[in-house]
């Protein structure tokens, strides 16, 4: 089978992830957000939790990557919490 090459550095996958953040409707958002909550700091509060959500995501996916770095990202994430949980289930 073959390897992928790990030649992604720090700022190649910041750059990845700041990438994806914006691609993911940034620039749509904040209008929605702006017409269900009229106060400001409201927004700000609703941006501030956004933001804690996704560094608590991505904290977890590193963590996740550094405990098995493998290629298939999420899947192989999900196919080891499956073998676990049928794993219990069946014992």
């Amino acid at each position: 089978m073959a390897q992928l090459k790990q030649d992604l550095n720090l700022f190649d996958m910041t750059m990845i992830a700041i990438g994806a953040t914006i691609g993911s409707g940034i620039f749509l958002t904040p209008s929605i957000i702006a017409q269900a909550l009229p106060p400001p700091l409201l927004i700000i509060l609703v941006w501030c939790i956004g933001g804690l959500m996704t560094l608590a995501g991505a904290l977890t996916f590193s963590e996740l990557s550094a405990m098995m770095p493998h290629a298939g990202g999420v899947y192989v994430f999900l196919r080891e919490a499956y073998a676990r949980l049928v794993g219990f289930l069946f014992g």
